[in-house]
């Protein structure tokens, strides 16, 4: 049997000492050469060694285990969004344990007490409520908590998201430029969901001092909703249709299209792109691109900071731009 890897000699083989070599295992590279830590990472490599975690947390009392509650794992938006937390996860000491609410606050509280019994250091969460109320388990617990897409209304968790309100507002200039009487907004349910109170928000304050109206569209209230947006959209008033998420977006094409409604010569269209394919469509579809990648990358960085320096980190809501991208369909 092939004899299992030490610290002992990996400090041997590097010519450093095992409390350097273990500071280095610990990410604390405080007075240490980056020759020193290229030394070692190269020796780690060639002798193939798997530090012992179990050992380690042990020693830290900390699992190095991260939760990540995600709404709805279907979503386009979440695979891109996980890539940018594992992306800057892979040069820290975590893993990640995922959840996926699939759009129940049930099951968001019952993971969320699951993720909490497994003793996780820290928790990215994309919540699917805005009140606190729901979510007072986990505020108890103290468990440091990064909000990653939405935020509630009330806590003192920091939060990473997208530029919402400021980029509903240049597309309310937008619609605006283009002469347009009449907005349909097609949303799911609006009251407790930060991001897409903030898509209509900004609408609504662009759109304010002028004579267009808004008409919002709730496809979790309206069953027949596709008969409701093609009769709306056949109204003598220039129309427009604003699709607040990529999903909402897709479907509207399909609907418009089995209809044969035309856009943008019978209505404008525009909305969420969060797979990155309306440039694909004829014409191209104008559309709001985020960046989950990004605000991942950012969240999971800041929960490690969290963890680490607890006291030294202060709560706040960082919005990651997004880009607004004109084609042909308006």
């Amino acid at each position: 049997m092939m004899k299992k890897t030490t610290i002992n000699d990996i400090a041997k083989a590097a010519g450093v000492s095992k409390t350097t070599v273990s500071r280095y295992l610990n990410k604390k590279y405080a007075n240490m050469s980056e020759a020193t830590k290229n030394k070692i990472e190269a020796t780690i490599a060639k002798l193939h060694y798997q530090p012992n975690r179990n050992a380690q947390s042990l020693k830290t009392n900390q699992s190095y285990l991260l939760g990540v509650s995600v709404a709805d794992i279907s979503n386009p938006y979440t695979p891109r969004l996980l890539k940018g937390i594992n992306d800057y996860l892979q040069s820290t000491r975590y893993q990640i344990m995922i959840m996926d609410a699939d759009n129940s606050v049930q099951l968001e509280q019952a993971n969320i007490q699951k993720l909490l019994r497994d003793e996780i250091d820290g928790l990215l969460l994309q919540p699917l409520n805005n009140q606190a109320k729901n979510y007072e388990q986990l505020i108890a617990s103290g468990l440091p908590t990064i909000q990653v897409d939405r935020y509630l209304e009330t806590s003192n968790w920091s939060a990473v998201v997208s530029d919402n309100f400021k980029k509903a507002a240049e597309v309310g200039a937008l619609i605006q430029a283009h002469h347009y009487q009449h907005v349909i907004v097609l949303t799911n349910s609006i009251q407790y969901i930060s991001s897409r109170k903030n898509r209509l928000s900004g609408l609504k304050a662009a759109l304010q001092t002028s004579n267009i109206n808004i008409q919002v569209l709730n496809v979790d209230q309206e069953q027949d909703w596709q008969t409701i947006l093609v009769t709306a959209a056949q109204q003598d008033q220039k129309t427009v249709i604003y699709a607040l998420n990529g999903s909402l977006l897709w479907e509207t094409i399909r609907t418009l299209r089995s209809a044969e409604i035309d856009f943008p010569t019978d209505v404008g269209l525009l909305g969420y792109d969060d797979s990155g394919l309306a440039d694909l469509i004829t014409p191209g579809i104008t559309s709001i691109m985020q960046n989950p990648h990004q605000i991942g990358k950012l969240a999971a960085c800041k929960l490690v900071k969290l963890i680490d320096n607890p006291k030294k980190t202060k709560t706040e809501k960082t919005e990651i731009p997004t880009s607004l991208i004109k084609r042909a369909s308006l």
